[in-house]
């Protein structure tokens, strides 16, 4: 078996871009931060289990609650950066998407001991422009690329080979997420909404059949531990079924998940 590496995706309920239809972005501020609770209870289970993994952590998030990066720095884990402000990043300009990712590499750094030298585009919009610039701000690798067949966010770059790990044009690594591949058909197999989606024993079947071949990259949302949060009505059925779905079994399964494999921080392969 190769290698596991475990990330988490550090935004709140209200960052999922399955909400922004339905909500305000300049309300940000007032809305319920729950992703401190949420964050700690992961931390706790990693604790529990001897686990390190890759705290990808939104700039936004790291501005309302200054002090998270540095705790989960303290407990031992890898911090990354997510961005600043969680927009998709084929939607901003170039000097936009810059302006992102300096504000929240400074932020970041400001508040751990460590270089942040990871990066993960919101809902992995990567785009070319951005590996580039990447590169320029002093990021030693991106984990954005997931090439599922069919998805309405997704971006996606060149890259030599399709294995986990490959270098990009401008010299930066690239850590692609896994897909299942069967006959030929790939399926997303990655975590967040496809683990909450797809049953448990079928899910872990699938990460050992994946990682015999090749290194296995894992994400979840704190807020996916958190069926307590607000419930949003009056948004599209399918954003809502894809935010809201199995909430109540992901922490269970998340649990079953740390106990049957080894993970580690994705930044322990570089």
């Amino acid at each position: 078996m190769t290698e596991l590496y475990l990330s988490i995706d550090v935004e709140d309920w209200f960052h999922s871009h399955n909400l922004w239809p339905a909500l305000d972005r300049e309300k940000w501020d007032e809305y319920e931060l729950r992703v401190v609770e949420n964050t700690r209870r992961i931390l706790d289970l990693l604790d529990e289990y001897d686990t390190k993994a890759t705290f990808f952590v939104l700039g936004h998030v790291a501005e309302r609650a200054p002090e998270l990066a540095g705790e989960i720095e303290a407990r031992g884990h890898e911090v990354a950066s997510h961005g600043y402000n969680h927009e998709l990043l084929y939607e901003q300009s170039e000097t936009e998407v810059r302006n992102d990712l300096r504000r929240s590499k400074q932020l970041l750094e400001s508040q751990v001991d460590q270089e942040v030298i990871g990066y993960r585009a919101p809902s992995f919009s990567i785009t070319e422009a951005a590996i580039e610039t990447l590169t320029d701000l002093g990021f030693e690798y991106d984990s954005s690329r997931f090439p599922a067949p069919v998805h309405d966010r997704y971006g996606d770059i060149s890259v030599q080979g399709s294995e986990t790990f490959t270098r990009t044009e401008s010299g930066l690594t690239e850590v692609q997420l896994p897909l299942f591949e069967w006959s030929k058909v790939r399926i997303p197999w990655a975590g967040g909404g496809y683990f909450r989606f797809i049953p448990y024993p079928i899910f872990r079947r699938g990460v050992d059949r994946i990682s015999q071949h090749r290194e296995f990259v894992f994400y979840l949302h704190p807020w996916e531990l958190d069926p307590g949060q607000p419930k949003i009505r009056d948004m599209n059925p399918f954003y809502r079924l894809r935010h809201y779905r199995n909430l109540e079994k992901t922490e269970k399964r998340f649990k079953l998940l740390l106990a049957e494999f080894e993970w580690k921080p994705i930044g322990d392969a570089l």
